[in-house]
């Protein structure tokens, strides 16, 4: 990342600390190998084998069961649209009526009929509108949330890195802190320095390792949480991919983006598509107050017996057959439908007004979001192009005076504490600024468009202050060749020579 330079500089004020000691000395006393510190960020995060961002996303997509959940309701919107495009099933009835189970004579009725109800006011059509805009809004929802998913997963995927980051960087001040130590002790053994310059510098480095301790405990606690955000185990073990070399620049204006916004955004076509739904609704609420017409073809039997005196034959059965049409039809005088009309004339006006709410809203999270986008580059570029080179240099100048005599062990630790202070801001700064961009593309409802982000052009300045990750062995071994030897008497000058004599 941008900030290893940064990193190895502590190392190089090392070197330079001892050499200034080595300017000076005269009997050479050979330094001890440092042995190699394995920095813990490297069990979670991997240039060959760790996750990408884009692996994240996949992973978060496919496996977050709420997602999944959510993604159901298109599958219930799809069922209803399919529903209501069906017309009304015809009804079958029929009748049979005997008296001969109470006791009476052998007469009976029967009758058979079908009966269609025919939908008036293209009622039909009203429904299935409804149904395709409730579709449309379903998917608009769910995009929604998927994109609400990706910003969540891209800010946690930033926030394990640079607590990763950090962990290197206290890591790494402990391993040239441990440098220092060994200088100063080899000095106080030829009685250069006092014990309390060594006490001094022992407790920054175990100031420094309570740092790393809470270091490693946000860089596990980010890594608990991602996992947790695209639906991993918590047990599953998992490596991230570092961030870009030099953090893009972004090349849109305010009112580009702006412009995305209104066009992208999620939850605003959702409020569109509300407005269109509350529109459908009141035709459909219309369409029923127009009363159906139902038609019936009813074919009736009956079966009647006439009693005559048996003198002129008796009884003479008689069989009607009869084929009946009708049609049925509401006369609308008390319900006309006008309480489903004022409720979606209410709901259309309400999704209006939600939908210009919700365009000032988005105008103000655009600006709000690129305010701090340019607050977050102008401040990671203050700290990359002059707080951090100033402090180092402050540091290496101080380290040198004091191998000199002109600055106590005091102004050393304090001076690297600042630069410790600074190195955390500038990472906390280059973590700022990623999530800046989330939370931008979160304000634009979508990804910022390749052309709005220049990968060659970054909003670092200069190239130096992004270099490839520097080989931490080969820094070690250089302080391998730094020899302490004994501080030689300064010589006295000559308004001193005169006072004594």
């Amino acid at each position: 990342m941008t900030f290893s330079c940064l990193l190895s500089a502590v190392a190089v004020a090392v070197i330079i600390f001892a050499a200034s000691v080595n300017n000076f000395s005269q009997d050479a006393i050979p330094a001890p190998t440092p042995t190699p510190v394995k920095l813990t960020s490297a069990e979670y995060v991997s240039l060959e084998d760790g996750l990408t961002i884009e692996k994240l996303l996949e992973l978060g997509a496919n496996r977050r069961a709420d997602l999944q959940a959510a993604r159901q309701r298109l599958t219930i919107a799809e069922g209803r649209l399919q529903q209501v495009r069906f017309r009304p099933n015809p009804t079958l009835s029929g009748e049979y009526g005997t008296s001969r189970i109470l006791g009476g004579g052998d007469e009976s009725q029967f009758s058979v009929g079908v009966s269609q109800v025919f939908e008036t006011g293209n009622k039909r059509n009203r429904r299935v509108a409804v149904a395709e805009l409730e579709l449309q809004q379903v998917r608009s929802e769910i995009s929604a949330l998927e994109r609400r998913l990706v910003v969540e997963i891209r800010t946690a995927y930033t926030n394990a890195l640079s607590a990763a980051r950090q962990l290197d960087v206290l890591e790494k001040l402990i391993s040239a802190n441990l440098e220092i130590v060994r200088v100063v002790e080899a000095r106080l053994k030829e009685g250069d320095v006092a014990p309390l310059d060594v006490n001094l510098i022992k407790v920054e480095a175990d100031r420094l390792r309570i740092q790393t301790i809470q270091a490693r405990n946000d860089l596990e606690t980010a890594l608990l949480q991602l996992k947790n955000i695209i639906g991993a185990d918590v047990a599953e073990s998992i490596r991230l991919a570092p961030q870009a070399e030099r953090p893009p620049r972004l090349d849109l204006g305010l009112t580009e983006l702006t412009d995305i916004a209104l066009r992208e955004r999620a939850d605003l076509q959702t409020a569109k598509l509300g407005e269109d739904l509350g529109t459908a609704r009141i035709d459909l609420a219309k369409a029923n107050s127009v009363p159906n017409v139902a038609g019936s073809i009813t074919y009736s039997r009956n079966k009647r017996i006439t009693e005559f005196p048996p003198i002129i034959g008796g009884g003479v059965t008689n069989r009607d057959n009869e084929l009946t049409f009708g049609v049925t039809v509401d006369i609308p005088i008390f319900n006309r439908n006008q309480g489903e009309i004022a409720q979606a004339s209410g709901e259309k006006t309400q999704a209006t007004r939600n939908r210009e709410f919700l365009e000032s809203t988005i105008k103000r999270d655009v600006a709000v979001a690129f305010r701090k986008y340019r607050a977050a580059a102008e401040t990671l570029t203050i700290y990359a192009v002059q707080i951090i080179p100033r402090s180092e240099e402050n540091l290496k100048s101080i380290r040198a005076a004091y191998g000199f005599g002109e600055f106590s062990i005091f102004e050393v630790v304090n001076e690297q504490r600042r630069l410790t202070e600074n190195v955390t801001g500038y990472n906390q700064s280059l973590r700022d600024y990623y999530n800046a961009l989330n939370e931008l593309e979160t304000a634009l409802g979508t990804t910022i468009p390749p052309t709005g982000l220049t990968p060659v052009s970054s909003i670092l300045p200069s190239e130096d202050l992004a270099p490839s990750q520097v080989n931490r062995e080969r820094l070690l071994k250089s302080i391998e060749t730094v020899n302490m030897q004994k501080k030689p008497e300064i010589s006295k000058n000559k308004k001193q020579e005169e006072e004594e004599k």
